[in-house]
């Protein structure tokens, strides 16, 4: 894997216990891409938030990754020496017709989901959120939030491809049911936006 070597990214590390709230590869690999030193402490967040609550997907999805990363910041803050910077962040996928879909329940739901998208658009939320802060509790911490969105193009999927994609297993843990970093690049006609963020 290529790795950039910027400068202050090992000073950041050097000087702060960076912590990525979440087990998810796609977010460990990009942050392995900079080079950058950080461990994985998890959100144990039950992301059940009630979508219709919130009057955009970018709102919803950045609530999640706030929440993440204040429940893992409020978890460690007491038990570190640096200061905290810790990375919080959630992605859904928004199809067509403006429903949010997160991570498939079953194989059935994945296929369901596949065919919706199938010869579509539909766009990808990535909320992310930054807290910086130290063991002070005198002293608040600086949160820093942002969404990128991306569309992606779908070109015409028939059940075949769907249902072979679906019994890889590779669907199951990805908003929208697809990764487009692995197998369902095939599936995609054209990004328009961060193909990082997808």
């Amino acid at each position: 894997m290529n790795c950039l070597h910027l400068p202050f990214l090992k000073s950041l590390a050097s000087n702060y216990r960076v912590v990525l709230a979440s087990g998810s590869p796609r977010r460990k690999e990009l942050l392995d891409r900079l080079g950058m030193s950080y461990e994985v402490i998890p959100s144990d967040f039950a992301e059940d938030l009630d979508k219709s609550q919130f009057a955009t997907a970018a709102d919803y999805v950045l609530e999640n990754a706030t929440i993440k990363a204040h429940e893992v910041y409020r978890k460690i803050k007491s038990q570190t020496q640096k200061p905290l910077l810790v990375i919080g962040a959630d992605t859904v996928v928004v199809n067509a017709a403006g429903a949010i879909l997160e991570k498939p329940e079953s194989a059935h739901d994945a296929t369901s989901t596949l065919r919706n998208l199938s010869g579509k658009i539909n766009t990808v939320y990535t909320g992310v959120c930054l807290i910086v802060g130290n063991s002070n509790e005198s002293q608040n911490p600086v949160v820093e939030k942002a969404v990128e969105s991306t569309e992606v193009q779908f070109g015409e999927l028939d059940d075949s491809i769907i249902e072979a994609y679906v019994a890889t297993g590779e669907p199951m843990d990805k908003a929208g049911s697809y990764a487009y970093q692995s197998l369902a690049c095939f599936f995609v006609q054209e990004i328009r936006g961060d193909y990082y963020n997808v």
